[in-house]
């Protein structure tokens, strides 16, 4: 998560000490039972763990303040305790900040030898959108597969619910990072454990000039919403 302008007028840690906006959604959704990793990107001091106590500051992350943190990236990241495994990632913050958290990234799954390149979500557009996709991404880790109803030919378990997602439900879709794609409808199949997290398998309604027709697709449940 990016720091924010909005801060205690006194020492605290960094989770309680930005009281902006994004951090009013984090503190209102984030899941007691499946609280995400997280490490702040501070403007002032670089990447920081949420306990880590500090004192309210004025900087802000410019286009060279970021180029800085990208070109010294060992020093922009020695403030923060990095995992040993890369799962997926949700970057949170503003056009600069995305860049140098990207850049981190990058750079722990390199160190760490992850096969492949860490699956990344991040938020866009305007705060409020901003807002919106950080609530759905954590409101989704507090999500659970219940009812199990059947198997993939490969073994993998299907099931009939998973947080507020139901089996024959028609939902609609949308990508949050993606806004050009107009939302479409779709309807639920099966729910199961993707290799980036929970997944629907669903059939979409994809329109074609004045006909539609019906694509199934998998799809992540953070680009579903109920109606």
């Amino acid at each position: 998560m990016a720091c924010s302008a909005t801060k205690l007028d006194h020492p605290a840690p960094a989770i309680d000490l930005y009281r902006g906006v994004m951090y009013e959604t984090f503190r209102a959704h984030v899941p007691a039972d499946a609280q995400p990793q997280v490490i702040i990107l501070s403007a002032q001091h670089g990447f920081i763990q949420p306990d880590a106590e500090i004192a309210p500051y004025d900087a802000r992350m410019t286009a060279d303040r970021a180029e800085i943190m990208v070109s010294d990236l060992s020093t922009a990241m020695a403030g923060a305790v990095w995992p040993d495994q890369v799962g997926p990632v949700f970057l949170a913050g503003g056009m600069h900040y995305r860049r140098v958290m990207r850049a981190a990234v990058e750079r722990l799954a390199r160190q760490v030898g992850a096969g492949s390149a860490p699956t990344i979500m991040e938020t866009s557009g305007g705060i409020g959108m901003q807002r919106s996709q950080l609530g759905q991404y954590l409101d989704g880790l507090g999500n659970e597969l219940s009812e199990e109803i059947g198997h993939f030919p490969n073994g993998l378990p299907y099931f009939r619910r998973a947080g507020p997602f139901t089996v024959g439900e028609r939902v609609i879709h949308a990508y949050r990072h993606l806004p050009g794609i107009a939302p479409r409808w779709a309807t639920i199949r099966a729910l199961f454990q993707g290799p980036s997290g929970l997944t629907a398998e669903a059939d979409v309604e994809e329109g074609m000039g004045n006909r539609a027709h019906i694509a199934s697709r998998w799809i992540a449940l953070t680009n579903l919403h109920n109606q």
